[in-house]
Formats: C-alpha cells, structure tokens, sequence
C-alpha cells in the first residue's frame, strides 16, 4: 500500500512538473523569435479586382470573385500569382465577423509545401481563441495515419491592405491527388451536414438527416452522379439498419470498419459537438467499394472550447465523459435521426469497440506528453500573431494565454481518461526533460 502510494505522489508531481515545464517553454521558446511587423509567419496579401471586401462579406459565400492577385511572402521570399478566384465558405463560420475563404489558382500551386492543388480553404478559427483546435485534430490525424488527411499551416491575412489576423491554409476536402484520391468513374464524397439542412440540396432525408454530394469523379456527368449517388443512398440505408440491429457481419461488408473506428475515436477524444450532425464526411470509390469515414474535418469547437454553448450542462465537456454516453440523455429532435445515432449503434458492436480500443492502443498511447509538448510549441509559434489577431478583433489579448493553458489541461485529463479506457502502456515520465 504504502509503494502505491509513493506512485501515485510521483505520477502528480510529474504532471504537475510536466505543466510548469512546458508553460516556461511557451515563454522561452516565444521570446527567441524575431517579431517584427513583418511577421514570424508567413504573409498572404490579397488584391481584389472590381470588388470591396466589404461587399464580398455581405453576399452570398457561394459568389465566386475571379481575377484577383494574390502574393506570398515566406522567410523574405515572395511569390505572386494572378487570376486568383476568391469566395466565402463555411456556414456558422460565415456568420462570424472574421470570415472564412477559399482561394482557387487557374493552375496547381504548392503553397508552403502542402502539395500542388488548385484549390486551398482560409479558415478563420474565430471561435476558437487558442487558433489551434483545428491544427491539433489534423496532428492526432497523423499520429494515427488517417489516409485521407488535410494539411495546414498558419498566415496571417492582408486583402486589400486591410489586416484580417490570423488564418489557418489548408487543403480542402476533394476528389483529386493529394487529397480524397478517388479513381472509379463512380467515386463519390458525401458529407452529412443535418445542422444546415435547410440551406442545401439533400440527397436523402430520414428523419433530420442531410446527405449531401460534396465531389464525385464525375461530377458533370449526370447520369453516372445519379447512379453513383444512389448506390451511397442504398448502402447507406442498409447500413443504418444494420448498425441499429448490431449485426457486425452486415455491417463489416458495408463500410471500411478501420475508417470508422478512427473517426468515432478523435470525435470521442475531442468531444467534437459538430462531430455526426456536420462535416461527417464519407467517400466511396466506386460500387464494390466499401463505405469509408473521413476526412476528419471542422475541430474549432471541439477539445473543450468554451465558446460553444451546447443544449446541456456544462459538465458535458468534462473529460471523463463521451458524447455517447450521454447521448440519450439529451435527445432533441435533431438527435434522434438514426444518422445522428450511427456512432452510438456501432461503439454497442463489441468487434467495433475492439478496432476503437487497438486504434488508441498502437497509435496514441502513451503518447500524451509528446502531444502536450506539441501543442505548446505550436501556440508558442503563432503567440505574436494570435495577439495582433485578437487585438485587430477587440478581443482581450490574455483570453489567448487563457485557452491555452485551459485546453492544455483539458487534453491532458482527456489522455488520462482515455489511457483508463482503452490504453494498456504504462506512462514514463520524464520532467525536466521536454
């Protein structure tokens, strides 16, 4: 009893000493760059042609604006592009003072070396006061080597001489090399999008569902996109019964169980409340193909971002608990959709909860203290930045080093839980040494 004890001193004051460390590194590590007003980060500036931002910001997000300039200044280095399209994107996101955007070249570029695409998304990150969220999902995409990832890197954002803040470029969910590299004739990206079902073309609604046709590989031909989408439509369907019934053999033939067990984990880990309503994306690479989850996609209100507001107690963000396990507890009538129930019928399959358990087991545990490590290097790399953004935004500048710390704590607890559910290493704690 009393070596027990002595482990569980030790196991706090590791923690405790792991904190302290990392919090000094934010300092140090911050104070080492050179922050001029040229920016530790790279520069995007955006000339409009014909167009006011103002009257961009005021229209549709569908509008798209051609001929635009654009230059990137990198490490001193600048390169420029014209016929540059620009449009709005996202939807709560769009509602928001700073906006989002996504940027098309006539040609494929490769900005700041996130491979040769033509089109990149502007995201604003503006409920999220860390400005990392979404870049930490796409580093827990990487731990577990989710095939279809997106990449980021942060800019900060100029477009007709007006500063924007801080941005976060990335590549956009879509059928293409480099991204969802579908190659059937009948490929197909569908995103389930319930939260704005009113303001798009449903492919199918069940209850309070929303299927929507985000690519296809040919996308032009009506025909082809007809019968690709309703081979998704049927799979789909028979899914749905089949999880609901629990019949694993079912629904092993219908999707590709290791895609699903990945996305249900990071929206677990996360407490994603976007996650299963919008941005669930799925993608089909012809008709014998199976049904695959992901990318992952939208994290700025996940990893327990207090500007989100749930229909709920506080408490369903504390890290001991999972949107599935409270599911049934706060049933409306958007979720009680059986889309919305997917992930709580497939974690009741046990062979499904076992791909979740050896998911964790292989690829994060034992790993939380290189991704606490990570994440403070990556907020000490965009701290100058995150404070000329929320200064060009009204915001309190300390709210920044706030959510920081708040969200540190909030991952490390979720490590630790998560370690208790499904991990089976033991911990080795270094302090000091980070």
């Amino acid at each position: 009893m009393k070596k027990l004890k002595w482990f569980f001193l030790i196991l706090f004051v590791s923690s405790v000493l792991l904190g302290i460390n990392l919090f000094v590194r934010l300092n140090n590590y911050a104070a080492t760059v050179n922050y001029s007003r040229e920016h530790n980060l790279p520069i995007m500036r955006i000339t409009l042609n014909g167009v006011t931002l103002e009257e961009i910001e005021n229209h549709s997000k569908d509008i798209k604006y051609e001929g635009n300039y654009l230059e990137l200044t990198e490490k001193g280095m600048t390169t420029s592009f014209s016929e540059v399209e620009i449009k709005g994107r996202g939807n709560s996101s769009w509602s928001g003072n700073k906006k989002p955007f996504q940027i098309k070249f006539d040609h494929k570029v490769d900005l700041l070396g996130l491979g040769p695409r033509k089109k990149y998304i502007l995201l604003a990150n503006h409920f999220d006061y860390t400005a990392i969220r979404n870049s930490m999902m796409f580093k827990l995409a990487d731990m577990i080597d989710e095939k279809y990832r997106p990449k980021g890197e942060f800019v900060e954002l100029d477009i007709d001489g007006s500063y924007r803040g801080l941005y976060y470029l990335t590549t956009k969910v879509e059928i293409a090399k480099g991204s969802v590299d579908l190659r059937d004739e009948y490929g197909i990206l569908v995103e389930i999008d319930t939260l704005h079902a009113s303001n798009e073309n449903c492919l199918s609604s069940f209850t309070a569902e929303c299927l929507i046709v985000e690519d296809a590989v040919f996308e032009d031909d009506e025909v082809k996109l007809k019968e690709a989408t309703d081979d998704f439509v049927k799979d789909f369907k028979r899914l749905l019964t089949a999880a609901k019934e629990g019949d694993y053999q079912k629904v092993n033939q219908l999707i590709d169980l290791h895609s699903f067990a990945e996305y249900f984990l990071i929206s677990e880990f996360a407490v994603n409340p976007d996650a299963y309503i919008s941005s669930f994306n799925f993608y089909k690479d012809g008709k014998d193909d199976k049904i695959h989850a992901g990318p992952l996609w939208d994290y700025d209100l996940a990893f327990g971002n207090r500007n989100w507001v749930w229909n709920t107690t506080d408490d369903f963000f504390s890290p001991t608990e999972t949107m599935v396990q409270r599911e049934e507890a706060y049933m409306d009538d958007l979720a009680k959709s059986d889309q919305r129930k997917l992930m709580y019928y497939l974690i009741d399959i046990p062979e499904f909860r076992i791909e979740v358990e050896k998911i964790y087991r292989d690829k994060l545990s034992g790993r939380r203290d290189e991704f606490l490590l990570w994440m403070f290097n990556e907020a000490a790399t965009v701290r100058k930045a995150a404070e000329r953004n929320m200064d060009r935004w009204g915001r309190d500048v300390n709210k920044f080093y706030d959510d920081v710390l708040y969200t540190f704590d909030w991952v490390k607890q979720r490590f630790d839980y998560f370690e208790e559910e499904y991990g089976e290493k033991e911990w080795i704690f270094t302090p000091g040494v980070v």
